[in-house]
């Protein structure tokens, strides 16, 4: 589940055009899929909050994958949020 919203929002990002939040939530992808999930959720909370977060991006993508990048955001950060 949670590798499965991490690859669908990295594919997201990729058509956004964004290389830093790619590849911040590729690694993030990468160390769940080495076993190392708390490293995973980790990275992903560590994208949030602050200035110049990954909050405060505008995606450039059509108004359906905008929403479904939005509603990502949402889940894979309350599911690291539950898990770390």
């Amino acid at each position: 589940m949670f590798d499965d919203m991490l690859s669908e929002m990295i594919e997201l990002l990729k058509k956004s055009g964004n290389e830093h939040w790619t590849n911040w939530f590729q690694i993030a992808y990468d160390f769940n899929q080495s076993g190392k999930a708390s490293e995973s959720y980790r990275k992903v909370l560590g994208a949030y909050g602050g200035m110049g977060s990954f909050n405060d991006v505008f995606w450039n993508l059509p108004e359906t994958e905008f929403a479904r990048l939005e509603y990502l955001k949402g889940e894979i950060w309350n599911y690291a949020k539950a898990n770390v």
